[in-house]
């Protein structure tokens, strides 16, 4: 028997049903199916993921990565293999943008933000090569323990990590 389990326990039936190709009205749903509308420059594209530069940068560089798909939130996905290697493949491809854009910077940070702190109801990892700039915003990008805030994607890959399946 396989369980499954998403942010919330019993939640999850609703969750999973509010995950759609596009939502109607999100702004990032235009930017990953390239909508006439959009005009976001994409760093990067494939069958599952879209980057591009954030509009209001915090740091020396700052992209973002978002599934094509959507999914409303880091609370929206489940201890599942696909979801797990959803969010390994959004932060291999910020490495890499990173690495390539801005390989000399002081460190990077890879994340997102918890509601009720994230802007747009679309999953999005913020990629960040340091330094902040200016270097007050680093305070959005900073965990804030039982209020949620931003949390590292590492955290994440933790949290949703499948365990192995038993079999009866």
């Amino acid at each position: 028997m396989r369980r499954t389990f998403c942010f919330g326990g019993s939640r999850v039936a609703k969750r999973m049903s509010e995950r759609a190709p596009m939502a109607d009205g999100c702004v990032f749903c235009d930017i990953a199916r390239r909508a006439p509308t959009s005009t976001t420059a994409l760093l990067y594209s494939d069958d599952k993921v879209v980057a591009f530069r954030d509009i209001n940068p915090s740091a020396f560089r700052h992209y973002l990565v978002i599934p094509i798909d959507h999914i409303p939130t880091v609370n929206s996905l489940c201890k599942t293999k696909d979801d797990h290697q959803l969010v390994s493949h959004m932060v291999k491809v910020g490495n890499d943008l990173l690495n390539q854009d801005a390989p000399n910077s002081e460190e990077h940070r890879f994340g997102f933000h918890q509601p009720p702190f994230n802007s747009v109801d679309h999953l999005h990892l913020h990629c960040l090569a340091l330094p902040f700039m200016p270097s007050w915003r680093q305070v959005k990008y900073t965990p804030l323990g039982p209020l949620g805030g931003f949390i590292e994607a590492e955290k994440i890959l933790e949290r949703i990590k499948p365990e192995a399946e038993v079999y009866s």
